[in-house]
């Protein structure tokens, strides 16, 4: 049955082909016949760059300059290191998981950025009451807006990490981002809510997405193995190193993340807010891993990931004058709350409630999502035009125009679009987790390569494997006394 993945792959790539040459364009301003190109051409190549155009050398033509290009790529560059490099060695904890963690983190990546271009265009028509018919003109911001929609499913698989097959994986990709976009949509169209930094529509919806997949996939392996005390549902030192480079790719692009997307003075602040908040939760993670832990040691599972919560939590209050102190005190408790989540909450989600979360990404983006939703409320609420004096209308859109928002208005749509988020984002993971019940093989077994990858082990690796093994008889004999 492994080489029906195959086929399966080929067919959405068949479909997204026939999407692809029926409705995608280049933008209005990059197509050789727009006014911009137009204009430059007419120029000798001697007037060409004092008359605001560029001189394509390979050609020895005038062209028109790509100001857009120049300010939005670079940070484009950095979310994409962030989605295929940070995300994909982030996952690489489990220690005979590897291949598969960067494999399918790229794989779903590619998937993602693919698929999100019509579901973000479907959706958007609906509710912006436009044809369908008409065509998707794409340019460099709509590649950024793709590689947050990958970072949503990312954060998802982080959930049923190790647990689902291919197949099941790339069901959950393709029903995912049909439900993002329609979160999105309603959040950004309907409500006019605010998020930058994507705390509400990237992080906490992939969350609990992945946890209600979780949900539905259940938390018993196919040799009824309970998940937490699968022998290869763990880590060594070499992974947990894999991992952290992962850990610290993510913490440097950040600040990119943030504010891929916003403009002049707000991307300043992003910025500002973004470092600080990070090295507050960073500082406070370490703190509180050896205060929490009951050896009173660093945890490398909270190093690798509580460290982020400040990226998470400042993103929907990033580009707002919250004032640096602001940004320190919501990194600071973003990574209590990480850390917290990951020493107490998640064997509770996992024993009482079913939902077994591999990565623990309802600790890096559940929780600090929901928390930089609320911190964004709070934010809009007091936010007051002399703050910002005529920018309030460039920060919140729905407080300009004929009929603008007080700033409570605004507040209250910031925590509409957060409810919203919550039940689609869990209800839709549900739905999707069924179907990749339904619809696909589960893996024969959990956390390891073997089934879908070629694997040479070396003898390091065998003495790790005898141990384990040796540690599972010990575990399997206490469940039978």
């Amino acid at each position: 049955m492994k080489w029906l993945f195959g086929h399966f792959l080929l067919f959405t790539q068949a479909v997204l082909l026939v999407l692809f040459g029926i409705f995608t364009r280049y933008s209005d301003e990059l197509g050789s016949g727009s006014l911009a190109a137009q204009r430059c051409a007419a120029f000798a190549l001697g007037d060409c760059e004092t008359e605001g155009c560029v001189v394509d050398v390979a050609s020895q033509t005038c062209t028109a300059s790509s100001v857009e290009l120049d300010h939005f790529y670079p940070f484009y560059q950095d979310v994409h290191v962030m989605v295929y490099v940070g995300f994909g060695f982030l996952m690489t904890f489990l220690y005979r998981y590897g291949f598969s963690a960067v494999g399918y983190n790229m794989l779903l990546s590619a998937v993602a950025l693919q698929w999100s271009l019509f579901t973000t265009a479907f959706w958007h028509r609906v509710f912006e009451k436009k044809a369908a018919s008409d065509h998707i003109n794409l340019d460099v911001t709509d590649l950024i807006t793709s590689d947050f929609a990958a970072a949503a499913v990312l954060i998802s698989f982080g959930a049923v990490l190790g647990k689902a097959s291919p197949s099941q994986l790339l069901i959950m990709v393709i029903f995912e981002l049909i439900f993002f976009s329609l979160s999105e949509s309603i959040g950004v169209l309907e409500f006019e809510a605010v998020d930058m930094g994507g705390s509400i529509f990237v992080h906490m919806f992939g969350a609990y997405f992945g946890l209600g997949v979780s949900k539905f996939l259940g938390n018993v392996s196919p040799k009824r193995v309970p998940y937490r005390d699968h022998i290869f549902n763990t880590s060594t030192r070499t992974s947990d190193l894999f991992a952290m480079i992962g850990t610290l790719f993510l913490f440097l692009f950040w600040p990119s993340f943030n504010g891929a997307l916003a403009t002049g003075a707000a991307q300043h602040r992003v910025v500002i807010n973004t470092v600080i908040s990070l090295a507050f939760s960073a500082v406070s993670a370490f703190a509180f891993s050896q205060l929490l832990r009951p050896e009173r040691k660093f945890n490398m599972v909270d190093i690798q990931n509580a460290t982020l919560a400040g990226g998470v939590a400042v993103g929907s209050s990033a580009d707002l004058i919250i004032e640096p102190w602001g940004a320190a005190l919501i990194g600071f408790i973003a990574g209590l709350v990480s850390v917290a989540g990951y020493v107490y909450l998640s064997d509770i989600l996992d024993r009482r409630l079913g939902m077994h979360d591999t990565a623990g990404v309802h600790n890096l983006h559940g929780m600090p999502g929901l928390m930089g939703g609320i911190g964004g409320a709070i934010s809009a609420a007091l936010a007051g035009t002399e703050e910002y004096g005529q920018s309030i209308a460039d920060v919140y859109p729905a407080r300009g125009g004929s009929d603008p928002r007080s700033a409570g208005e605004q507040a209250g749509y910031q925590l509409a679009a957060i409810a919203v988020t919550l039940v689609i984002a869990f209800a839709g993971g549900c739905v999707t987790g069924l179907l990749m019940r339904w619809l696909a093989p589960y893996p024969e077994d959990a956390f390891e390569d073997d089934q879908y990858w070629s694997v040479e082990e070396g003898l390091e690796q065998k003495d790790v494997d005898r141990e384990l093994a040796a540690v599972e008889t010990h575990v399997v004999r206490k469940l039978h006394v």
